[in-house]
Parts: C-alpha cells; structure tokens; sequence
C-alpha cells in the first residue's frame, strides 16, 4: 500500500457533484476522465463548470487537466484510473448496477468510491467482486468540493484497512481535506445532526411564534454558528431536498429516539404548503426568504406571506454579540429569559444530547463528530468541543432542567477531550514549531521590527500571514502600523527582503496590501491553496507604497527583458498596471502566481492545517542548503517614460471601457510612472531602491491631494 500512486482519476456522473470532484482533481493536478450517458450531456455539464461561481478551478487551465467523454464510447478509459468515483444520481439500483460495471472494467487493485449523502454503502457493492470490496468505500464530499473542507470516508466490513489509511492520507495532503472517518449508518455524520438539529429548530420556531428574522438573528454567530443559521440555510439547500433527505432519513431509522421530529407537527405543514407552491428556495427565487431585485423580504409563518424585513426586538442578541468569546456569549444567552434564551437553550441542548446519543453509533469517537460538524457546517466548535468549553456537569444538569435527556455515559464525565475518556480522540494537534525557526503571526508592523531583531538566534524564521490577523494589518489602509513613516515601512520590508536568514510567509484567505507586499517581501512564500491576494489601494486613493510595485516589477517584467532584451516591455508592464489599477485579487494561490504575486519557486499546499508546518519544513531546507541572501544590484527593469505615455494612453482606453472608473484615472496615471520608473528618458536597469523611491514619491503626491 506505501507504493500506491493516483496518477489518473476517472469521475462517471458530470452532475453538480461529479463535476465538483472532478474539478478539484485536476486544482490537485491530477489528470481525470469525467464520463456521463452522452457527449452531450457532459459536454453542457463541463461548460457550466467552466463557468461555475464560485469557480471549480483554481485557474482557467486547470481544466485542460479535464477529459471528458461518453461512457459508453469510453469506458475503456475506466482501466486507465486508479481511483474511479462514482457519482451519479442518488438512488440505490442505478449505483449498484453501475458499480457492477465497473467491477468489470476497471484493473486490479483500483481503488473505487461512491459519493452518496446518505444511501448504505455495503449494499451498493453486495454483488461485486471480492477484489473491489477490498478498495471499495463510500465517499461524502460536501458541496461544492473544492471549497466545502469536509470529506466523510464510509468504509464497508469487507475494506481493506490499507486502503481507507491511504485515501485518508491522499485526501488530506493532495486534496486539502479535512477528513472524518463515519460509520454505514443513515446520513452519516454531518447530515444526520444536521437534519433533526434543523427539524428542531424549525418545530419549536413555529410552535413558539417566533419570526424568521428572530430566528436566524438567534440562530447564527449569536450561538457560534454561521450567518445563514437555520432558514437562511434551508433556502440555500432547497426546500425540496430536505423534504426529501428528511423523508428518507426517517423511513432508515426506526431505532432513532428523535425520528419524529422529522415529520414535525409544527415545521411539517408550513414546509409542505410551501413546497406545494413551488417555494424551494433560491432555486426557485422563493423560500422561506423572497429576492425581488435588491429587496428581500421574508415568509411570515402564521399567513405564509411575504412581507417586508422586521428588525427582531430581542435585546440581548445586540448585547451578546460584544463578547467576543464564543463560549462565553453562549453562556450569557443561554441563561436570558427571553425568547433569544429560550431558542438557543432548546436548539443547543438538544443538540448536545442528539449528538451524545449517536456515539458510537455514527461514530467511535467525539472528535470525528466535532470536525464533522465544524468542517460540513462551518460551526466554531462541534457538539462536544461547545459542552467541553460550556463545563460538562453544569451543563448537563441545566439540560435535564428543561426536560432534555442526557446519555448515562456523558454524566460520568467530567471532560469529553481527556485521557481517562474511553471515547476520546486527539483533535488534530496544530502544526509542530521548531525551536530553531522563529515563528511569529503578524499583527502589526512592531510585530516584524521585533522578531528581525532576534533573527540572529535562529535558523531562519516564518511569518504568518492570513485572514485570522488583524484586520487593519491584512485587508485594510496599507500603512496605518505604529511607524506611518513610509520610508522606514519601506526599509524595514526591505530588511525581511535582504535578510541574512531565509524568511519565508506562511500565507492563506484573504491577503491584501500591506499583507500582500509583506509575503513578496519574504525569501519564499509557501501558500494555502485558497489564499486571495491583490493590491487594492487603489480603492482608497493611494498606491502600493511598501514594494508591491517594485516587486510586481522584479517578478513578472524584469525575468522576461532579462531573458529577451530587445522584447517590447509595454504588454509586460501593462498586465502589472492592470492588476494593481484593476484591485485584481486572486481567486486561488495558483491564480495568484500566474499574477505574478507568487514566484515559480514559492509553495502551494493544498490544505490549509498544513502550511505552517510546510513553511517551517521550507525554512530548514533552505537553511541546511547554505542559504545567502539576494545580492543589491540593479535587477528591476524600468521601462522610462515613452513608455509611460503609451500606458497612460491605454488608460484612457479603460475609462472609456468602464473597467477603471474616472476617479481612478489619476492614481492609475501614477501607477504607470511608477512601474516605467518615473521619468526616465529610456528604458534601464535600477536597483529596488530606485523603485522604492518612485512609490514613496507618488503615495505622498496622492495624500496630499486628497488632505
């Protein structure tokens, strides 16, 4: 099992799914074959996912790393892949008649999953070769793959072990995924919290009379969830299919003590009236929320009208939401007496105890259930994490308080996430440091002044830079650190630039300006591969004044006049003006290096648990390889100011073309003479001071306008 490759992928089904993993394949860079009935339908399939929003691909040729075809004139091509997913319509006897082709098609020892939110995965594989029950198992990717975290792994009895050990490890090191390993039961694990944690919710909203607003504004960050919460979320999953998950989910478990809830008194009938009006939610532009144009207005449950947005009058949601910890707003809402306590008491500790329940049912361990929950929903803490965080005993008796039942086994505890704990399980343990490797999480400039000074200690050093910083330092005004002196800003950047020890940015989300030009500042960048980098000053009026242009410069035109001297510069440079007059900010890591943000020899790491330890590896190995800093020469390529002119003359052909409003057209006149190095009477090699100095030059000119 150690020499196992997947060199190829095959996906039958180019639905929403298939289309999906097939996509998120080939961001891994692994070539895939994507099959359906006909050349038609999975032609119309692929060309929507080409056009998808949010984007499958990481860039538009990723997908050339996409073959498709019919599956009857190509399955041949199914003895090519190494792991061949199954993803077509969720319904048991075409998946198990399709499985029993593949049996007969693919070679030995490929590995073949089904991607199903639900249906038992030993039965689709029951008739099937002794050697694809081995490498067979059940797949859950949550939608849309390439941005959803969670993957539920379902092996069957007859799995091998090696197998479900070696998916684990490829889909969380090539796919970036956070993995979970669930049982064959209904739903799963994600989905079936999910389904009666929402059918309660719904029930007791209905009963009690409360809004939708009240709900969702209860619902959502108030109790740490997110801000769809529950109506929001039932528009987004469509109203038609979670009637159907709830359908099928209740006929599947009889054992189930919470079953009924799925068929509630009181969410039942307002779901059933409006799913006989066609309402489905944002399919359908009608759910439990209507979008006409720029209104939204929402379902009054008592008439099933709309009517327009009511502001929930419930005091204690505004106060909850200024306390900042997670597990301490909780507290303070479960103990209001108002409608916000009485909701979040009765959505929190019923799905408290459901989850207690379910262990070891859906799972054999508390941890898997809370990356579940936090991965597939995107929770702040899962189940037993929040009752960990809440105190175990306390809140156990507070549930029984208000009639909700809580397992024998809980009630012995004291922690859930304890040695002593047979369910126990280690949530993934954060990414080692290394003693040799100062590393420091970059929140303001003083931050980076500090740890230059104690470089000298240390073999090298990782900066970490994503959108978990402030958010001033990150994504906002470019220079409002401590020091708002542009030069010595600028100095100290170069300092990381010219470092005598390797410093390498360990970069994901959302990485903007002065983020931005801090990573290209860095020896090396190693990067999440959903980091969305860009220099957008120009929204405020300024440039990128701490090296963005200069480095932009040195990266995308200088290699290209170093290697083609008599090449025209102006198309070089013009692609810079256009990212930077343009706010252009990376859709991936990988679009971010065909920018010229990310260089050929920086880093992308497709999960993002794993790039710190990634970037320490890389500061370690440039270290031992005897590591020496950039030499101060003249390596930045100014293309002079005949050049300049024709940039500025294609700015005006932007404004005209409404991609560059006319407010923008001065400061991107300013860009230009910055990148063409100002007002040189030809074109040359300067050192990155020179453009430095061009930045600084034109930030100050454009501050003073505006003051």
């Amino acid at each position: 099992m150690q020499n196992r490759t997947i060199q190829r992928v095959a996906v039958v089904g180019s639905g929403t799914m298939g289309g999906g993993i097939a996509a998120h394949f080939a961001n891994a860079g692994i070539p895939v074959y994507l099959l359906d009935l006909s050349p038609q339908i999975v032609k119309a399939s692929f060309d929507r996912l080409k056009k998808s929003k949010p984007p499958a691909f990481f860039t538009s040729s990723t997908a050339d790393l996409v073959t498709i075809g019919a599956l009857d004139e190509h399955e041949a091509w199914l003895g090519e892949a190494d792991w061949i997913v199954e993803a077509i319509v969720e319904q048991l006897e075409p998946k198990r008649e399709l499985i029993g082709r593949i049996d007969r098609l693919r070679k030995p020892g490929s590995i073949v999953s089904t991607n199903t939110s639900g249906l038992p995965i030993a039965q689709l594989a029951a008739n099937a070769s002794a050697d694809l029950k081995a490498h067979f198992l059940g797949t859950h990717f949550f939608n849309p793959p390439r941005h959803m975290k969670l993957l539920e792994l379902i092996p069957t009895p007859d799995t091998d072990r090696g197998v479900v050990d070696f998916v684990r490890d490829f889909a969380d090191r090539r796919l970036g995924k956070g993995v979970v390993i669930a049982k064959d039961t209904p739903n799963f694990i994600a989905n079936r919290l999910a389904s009666i944690g929402g059918a309660t919710a719904v029930d007791f909203a209905v009963a009690n009379g409360y809004t939708i607003e009240e709900v969702d504004a209860i619902t959502g960050p108030l109790i740490g969830r997110p801000k769809t919460a529950v109506f929001r979320l039932q528009d987004l999953v469509g109203l038609d299919v979670a009637a159907a998950v709830a359908n099928n989910l209740y006929d599947l478990i009889e054992g189930d003590e919470s079953r009924e809830i799925l068929r509630s008194p009181h969410g039942g009938p307002v779901a059933m009236r409006q799913l006989e009006r066609n309402r489905f939610g944002d399919k359908t532009g009608e759910g439990f929320y209507k979008k006409s144009g720029k209104n939204i207005q929402t379902l009054d449950l008592e008439t099933l009208e709309y009517r327009d947005r009511i502001e929930p009058q419930i005091p204690s949601i505004a106060e909850g939401m200024k306390i900042a910890s997670v597990p301490e707003r909780l507290k303070f809402v479960l103990k209001q007496d108002d409608k916000a306590g009485a909701l979040a008491r009765h959505v929190v500790y019923n799905a408290l105890a459901y989850a207690a329940r379910r262990v070891p049912e859906i799972s054999e361990n508390v941890a898997d259930v809370d990356r579940a929950v936090r991965w597939g929903f995107s929770y702040d803490l899962g189940p037993f994490e929040l009752w960990d965080a809440l105190g175990v005993r306390e809140t156990a008796a507070e549930m029984e308080k208000y009639g909700v039942s809580v397992p024998d086994w809980v009630k012995k505890l004291d922690r859930f996430y304890s040695e002593a704990n047979r369910y126990y399980t280690a949530p993934p343990a954060e990414a080692p440091l290394d003693e040799r490797v100062l590393s420091v999480h970059v929140r303001s400039f003083d931050d980076i002044g500090r740890a230059l000074d104690q470089l000298e200690k240390y073999e090298g050093m990782v900066l970490i830079i994503d959108d978990g910083v402030g958010q001033t330092f990150s994504s906002g005004q470019p220079l409002d650190g401590p020091d708002k002196n542009v030069w010595l800003t600028q100095q100290l950047y170069q300092r990381v630039r010219f470092s005598p020890k390797p410093i390498v940015a360990a970069i994901a989300g959302r990485v903007l300006n002065a983020s931005a030009e801090l990573a290209m500042a860095s020896t090396r960048i190693v990067a999440a591969a959903e980091t969305y980098i860009g220099l957008t000053e120009i929204m405020t009026g300024v440039i990128p004044a701490l090296g963005g242009c200069k480095e932009l410069i040195r990266r995308v035109v200088s290699p290209v006049m170093k290697r083609t001297p008599n090449a025209d510069p102006v198309p070089l440079v013009q692609n810079v003006l256009q990212t930077i007059a343009m706010a252009k900010v990376s859709s991936s890591a990988e679009e971010a290096r065909e920018l010229g943000f990310l260089g050929e020899a920086d880093r992308v790491v497709m999960n993002r648990d794993r790039v710190l330890a990634e970037a320490i590896a890389e500061v370690l190995e440039l270290a031992e390889n005897g590591y020496a800093p950039p030499a101060h020469e003249k390596n930045c390529f100014a293309a002079g100011r005949d050049a300049a002119a024709a940039l500025k003359a294609g700015i005006y052909q932007m404004v005209q073309g409404a991609y560059v409003p006319e407010a923008g057209a001065l400061i991107s006149r300013k860009i230009a003479e910055v990148l063409c190095g100002g007002n040189l009477s030809s074109a040359q090699w300067v050192g990155e001071q020179y453009f430095l100095d061009r930045e600084r030059e034109a930030y100050e000119a454009l501050t003073a306008e505006k003051s």
